[in-house]
């Protein structure tokens, strides 16, 4: 009987893969794209359209190629028909001290996005070392001062106003892996609170999406079952103070709709709505912005079918916002990890048949398979 995901290679592979960008500036090998366009073009950035029907694309590798891979990247995006796209700033990567701000980094990506007409989903992780708590590993300890990531959160708003739309809260602090030492919901909901009025004063309509939380089961001090750690958030005070809520439902040996296990991604998603309507949030949504299959575990049509399973079954859920597809290229297509097949395009530049299944999902509103109603239960 299959299992709820462990905390595997895709998430220690991505945190290792963001520590050595900042430190060492490494990037992975260059995106086969047919045009590319000039990132500097002043432009404002598109609202997401928060119904299940948008599909978008995570891409954390962006952050670690030259500016011209970057354009070429988000080219290739914008004309396989993507809207939106999720981008990882990294808090290490601008204010490597506390009084210093370097913005050159992120800058690439999100101006790359913007000059594309996409929307963009930035997520806030990955402290610098002054920031963290003492002895925990660079770049995935949490955060020592609350305070201080708020003000770090208010100054990203600030600096990209009118260029993001939505702004999510850490990535999966419900493990170690993202959130080290140990998962910690009442710690996090601080973030939260330290993050949200921040961003607000800096800009208004910007969406606050809280945790990006990992679809795993309680495992010492390792994980934290989902509804659980949304349970103790409600707990600790965060209703007040976050738009919509994250989710990351991988499995990568059972279908997004398959619910015979009581640990199913599903069933997790089912719990934590319901822990919204009990906490009179009935109005905000629930985002997938992570989901993906790699296929160095079933094989690259299995990748397509549970792709398209989960982005069918998704926008027929009337409570759920954007999804968000993990991601566009693999890292090595001939690998066994699954870190490293989790892309629409193999390694060099070819498409897999789960390209063909997400690009039909594209601005597929109005279609067969639109059936989501449009206000969250």
């Amino acid at each position: 009987m299959p299992r709820a995901r462990p905390p595997g290679p895709r998430r220690l592979g991505a945190a290792l893969a963001v520590c050595v960008m900042l430190v060492a500036g490494c990037s992975p090998a260059e995106y086969a794209s047919p045009r590319a366009v000039d990132p500097g073009i002043s432009a404002a950035a598109p609202p997401i359209d928060q119904r299940p029907t948008t599909v978008g694309i995570a891409d954390s590798d962006l952050l670690g190629l030259p500016r011209d891979q970057v354009v070429k990247a988000v080219g290739l995006m914008k004309q396989l028909g993507v809207t939106t796209v999720r981008l990882l700033i990294p808090w290490a990567a601008i204010q490597r001290t506390p009084d210093s701000y370097d913005w050159t980094m992120v800058d690439k990506t999100v101006d790359a996005v913007v000059a594309q007409r996409m929307s963009i989903l930035a997520t806030l992780n990955s402290p610098p070392e002054w920031a963290m708590v003492p002895g925990q590993p660079a770049i995935v300890g949490r955060p020592a001062s609350p305070a201080a990531f708020g003000s770090f959160a208010g100054k990203v708003a600030e600096h990209f106003h009118g260029k993001v739309s939505a702004y999510e809260i850490w990535n999966e602090p419900n493990g170690a892996a993202f959130f080290a030492p140990a998962p910690d919901p009442a710690g996090y909901t601080e973030l939260l609170k330290a993050a949200y009025p921040s961003i607000k004063a800096a800009d208004p309509s910007a969406v606050v999406v809280a945790a990006g939380l990992g679809s795993v089961v309680d495992h010492s001090t390792i994980t934290m079952d989902p509804v659980k750690f949304v349970s103790t958030m409600y707990a600790s005070g965060a209703k007040d103070f976050f738009d919509a809520l994250a989710f990351h439902p991988y499995q990568y040996t059972m279908k997004f709709s398959e619910s015979v296990h009581p640990d199913a991604p599903i069933n997790q998603l089912s719990g934590i709505r319901q822990l919204m309507l009990g906490n009179g949030d009935a109005q905000k949504r629930i985002w997938a912005t992570e989901y993906g299959e790699p296929s160095s575990e079933l094989g690259e049509a299995a990748q397509a079918e549970f792709l398209e399973d989960m982005l069918g079954k998704w926008r027929n859920l009337p409570y759920a916002g954007p999804v968000y597809v993990y991601t566009m290229r693999d890292r090595d297509s001939q690998s066994r990890a699954p870190d490293d097949t989790l892309g629409i395009f193999r390694s060099d530049g070819t498409a897999k048949p789960a390209e063909r299944v997400v690009t039909s999902y594209f601005g597929m509103r109005g279609s067969r398979r639109e059936g989501a109603s449009p206000a969250p239960r």
